[in-house]
Formats: structure tokens, sequence, C-alpha cells
């Protein structure tokens, strides 16, 4: 059986520091899809827009290409933050994967603020604020599609994670 792990959440909520925590526990079975690693190595830089559509493009090849490996748990590690790139980009995923989550983290801003100042990059707090007010949470259509749907409101991820051991 393989899995989709759809992250989505504003940068600076936990969703990468989620994805190396699963896979660190599952030990070999799990791959990370980073947004933010492709834009560095497509543009040099992953604070750097210009290539983003290759980016794009890549991100949804490369979640193609894993969903044909035994046992698999991929991670879909981006942003996320409206229903169209969690549901009508991922639609086309239903038959290449047995199950697809998607893993919602929604920390209070001031713990994401804080934290998006701790990232390598920092997103402008202004731009961050504008991400934090436009984040629309999942509706009924997403909850028929998704296998399960986890919304994250603080650090604890434990229960989540062992769901994929």
């Amino acid at each position: 059986m393989n899995t989709l792990i759809v992250l989505s959440g504003v940068p600076g909520s936990g969703k990468s520091y989620f994805s190396n925590a699963l896979k660190a526990e599952c030990k070999g079975r799990v791959f990370i899809i980073s947004s933010d690693a492709l834009r560095k190595e497509i543009a040099g830089d992953q604070r750097d827009l210009s290539k983003d559509q290759e980016v794009w493009v890549r991100y949804y090849q490369i979640a193609k290409d894993l969903a044909k490996e035994k046992n698999a748990i991929v991670i879909m590690d981006a942003t996320h933050a409206k229903k169209t790139f969690r549901l009508d980009n991922i639609k086309p995923y239903r038959d290449l994967y047995n199950q697809i989550d998607l893993v919602c983290f929604q920390l209070d801003k001031e713990i994401v603020l804080k934290q998006n100042k701790e990232r390598e990059f920092p997103i402008p707090e202004e731009a961050l604020l504008k991400l934090i007010d436009e984040y629309e949470m999942p509706d009924e259509e997403e909850k028929e599609f998704y296998n399960h749907i986890d919304i994250i409101k603080d650090h604890n991820t434990s229960d989540i994670i062992k769901r994929y051991l």
C-alpha cells in the first residue's frame, strides 16, 4: 500500500518539521517532496520565484513517479493554503495512491510568526499575515475526497505519526 500525505499550512507552521519527524520514524519508507527544496535546486535560491512554473511541474511529476514505490509514504510539503491546491491538483493522484491524507497546520498566529523568524529564510511578516488571513480550511468536498484529514493546532503530531508506523 502506498500513501500520499498532502501538507497544508503557512510557512513556519511546522510542515517540514512534521515531514522530517515522520521520515525519521519510518526509516526509509518516506519520500518528501518539498517546494522549497525544488525551488532551491532549480532556481538556486528557495526565495527565487522566477522559475516557479518549472518547480510546480516537477513537484507534481515527482509525486506521480513515487506512486510506483510499494509501501511508500510520499509527503507533499508546500503551503497548499487554498482548496484548489489541496483538491483540484491532487485529484489526478486518486488512482495512483491507495490512501491520500491531508494534514492541516493551524497553529496560533503568534506561534507561527515566532517560528517564521527562526526559519533559514523567513517570509516577510506582512506577506505571512496575508497568507494566514487567506488560508482556507477544508470543506465538505475535501472531507469526502481525503481518507483522513488531521488539523494540527499545537505541536503534538505523535498520534498522526503513529498511524503511519
